[in-house]
């Protein structure tokens, strides 16, 4: 389609809608048609993370699992650029371009859908596919999907329809997830599969990210982290730029953790991956690292030493690990207005909140570091979480039965 037919099409929207319905349509019969004519291949699982931007998060975790204890299976990737990931991906692992037809033929054949967010409206699903809809936050504050306050008249999902299983890591993330998905069918509530490494608190594999991201970082094995990351704002991700820092001095805050504990800091800063940074970041410190240089958070978060977020589900995973947790919160009644509610009254909650610079200075220095896994368990117990460490195994176990059923 040339610029000027596009441009044409955006002057009048029925015709853009109808073009994209009428798309939609056809993917749809396309994929029907794979699965009736092709078939479904039983050793095929296809995983998709974060609408294929990373190789991260649940899937991630499910598709290593799976390498693991059955080796023979088909492991496929979608993401949005392939060749951009080559130097991450493990040699087991066959990519494909995401919006491709190409990828709808994999989902099509595929007897194992691995997702963390929600399929596109056209999608058909075979009865003989397995959907397991793993989600991207278990212990978080803001409400998302149908439970959210800001969702457009015409919001629809399909995973109700069409999703098989759903994982969650606490009684509070299954109760979400089941709501905001109205979703009636099983949910595996035995923990996520990016947490098992953070509830099984491995000495090997924390060695091993921690030499490999302190070395892409440029951080010295000595030094201690503190990781900011702040999740998005709504305006900033809608228009690709940065979003504001809300007042946080990154600086000060280092200075106070090294005369705190006589050690040497540095400041990792992660920004949401929906938007394009943080402001009022200082670009050229040495003690500052772009974290976004990371592929999968929560490898950032297996080193950390310090959390600061706002309104991050990340603040109920690292608590798993037992290191100390400050939301800062500037912003919250704007962030409420403007972006996202929540589920319940953050002030009644066990997390550590302040609402400017100050108050954090304040709280770093009366921090007590004995007394932070107190705090963590009570943060976890507050969701009653249920993270076993055996999450993926539990996962791939469901499916796998579910397809030697199938077979017989």
């Amino acid at each position: 389609m040339t610029k000027s037919i596009k441009k044409w099409v955006k002057k009048v929207p029925f015709v853009g809608q109808g073009i994209g319905r009428l798309f939609d349509l056809c993917r749809k019969t396309y994929m029907f048609l794979c699965n009736k004519i092709i078939g479904v291949d039983d050793n095929r699982v296809v995983f998709i993370s974060f609408n294929g931007l990373s190789y991260s998060d649940n899937p991630r975790a499910l598709s290593e699992k799976l390498h693991e204890l059955q080796p023979k299976m088909e492991i496929i990737w979608l993401f949005v650029h392939p060749e951009e990931k080559k130097d991450l991906i493990p040699d087991y692992v066959q990519c494909v371009k995401k919006n491709t037809f190409e990828a709808l033929k994999v989902l099509a054949t595929s007897k194992v859908w691995i997702d963390n967010f929600c399929k596109p409206l056209y999608t058909y699903k075979g009865k003989n596919q397995i959907y397991v809809q793993t989600w991207h936050g278990d212990r978080g504050f803001k409400k998302v999907l149908y439970n959210s306050t800001f969702l457009p008249k015409n919001f629809r999902i399909i995973e109700n329809k069409i999703c098989d299983v759903m994982v969650s890591g606490s009684d509070f993330g299954k109760s979400v997830h089941e709501t905001a998905f109205r979703f009636e069918g099983l949910t595996l509530n035995n923990g996520t599969p990016r947490n098992d490494m953070l509830a099984k608190n491995d000495s090997k594999k924390k060695g091993y990210l921690n030499e490999k991201i302190r070395s892409l970082l440029g951080i010295g094995p000595e030094v201690k982290i503190f990781l900011y990351a702040p999740t998005l704002r709504r305006e900033a991700s809608e228009t690709g730029g940065k979003q504001e820092s809300d007042g946080i001095d990154l600086m000060q805050v280092l200075s106070v953790l090294e005369d705190k504990f006589k050690e040497e800091w540095c400041c990792v800063v992660r920004a949401h991956s929906a938007v394009g940074g943080i402001e009022g970041i200082p670009e050229d410190c040495n003690k500052i690292k772009n974290g976004n240089l990371v592929e999968d958070m929560n490898d950032l978060l297996f080193i950390t030493d310090f959390l600061i977020t706002d309104y991050s589900s990340s603040a109920g995973d690292i608590a798993l690990i037992n290191k100390p947790i400050i939301l800062f919160q500037s912003d919250r009644e704007a962030y409420v207005g403007r972006d996202r509610s929540f589920y319940f009254d953050i002030d009644a909650t066990p997390f550590i909140i302040v609402k400017n610079n100050e108050a954090l200075i304040h709280e770093l220095k009366k921090m007590e570091i004995d007394k932070i896994p107190d705090n963590c368990k009570a943060i976890l117990d507050f969701y009653n979480t249920k993270e076993t460490g055996e999450s993926s195994e539990k996962i791939i176990e469901y499916f796998m039965d579910r397809i030697e059923k199938d077979r017989r």
